[in-house]
């Protein structure tokens, strides 16, 4: 049995914790330098502080939550019922652009033996291609991800990296997308587009029990 959840702006993190029966001391919290690496997390990782230079994790431990915070960048779960571990992965722009969710199928690939056709992924609540506005930059970096609609360019977060991970070889039907827009829900979720430096941040947990 896995918990997967995002907390929303109206509960404070302690008491989202709380509600799903995760301890702060078993919470896995990452330094997140919006790049590519990837943790493993075991029974000997040290929690009372962030995981420095990672922007996702993956584990076989029960009982201990990885976590992400965002605030328009795409949290992203990966589950293996099979093999019984979890991963999680904040996906923003620049961690998109290296490849954060191709490397998380790989870490599991490599440390849990998952078969990516196997792998169930999850995306939560994130800026998304209506109100994700950028500028040409990203037609390089983002080229199928990248639409122009009244002479402006809007990026599809969630749409690249779904690309990527069935380029890793994750099935298309094992993709689940809330489709939830902060910045259109700003009411319910933060939004740093919307709000700037007055956003806060939400919490995405998945954990194994």
């Amino acid at each position: 049995m896995i918990v997967q959840a995002t907390s929303d702006r109206t509960m404070p993190h302690g008491e989202f914790l709380k509600k799903f029966g995760i301890k702060e001391g078993r919470l896995a919290r990452l330094q997140q330098v919006h790049a590519g690496t990837v943790v493993k997390v075991t029974g000997k990782t040290g929690l009372s502080a962030e995981i420095p230079g990672a922007d996702a994790a993956v584990t076989d431990v029960k009982g201990t939550a990885l976590s992400v915070r965002t605030a328009d960048c795409l949290p992203v779960f990966f589950h293996d019922p099979e093999r019984g571990a979890i991963g999680i992965a904040h996906a923003g722009w620049r961690s998109t652009k290296e490849g954060i969710s191709p490397a998380v199928v790989r870490m599991m690939v490599s440390e849990y033996k998952s078969d990516p056709s196997k792998l169930v992924i999850s995306f939560g609540p994130a800026l998304r291609q209506c109100c994700y506005e950028v500028n040409t930059e990203f037609l390089v970096h983002f080229p199928d991800s990248v639409v122009k609609m009244a002479h402006k360019h809007f990026f599809d977060i969630a749409g690249e990296n779904a690309e990527q991970l069935l380029a890793a070889g994750v099935a298309s039907k094992n993709i689940y997308d809330c489709g939830i827009c902060t910045s259109c829900r700003n009411a319910e979720y933060f939004s740093y587009r919307k709000e700037k430096d007055a956003a806060g941040r939400m919490l995405s947990v998945i954990m194994l029990r």
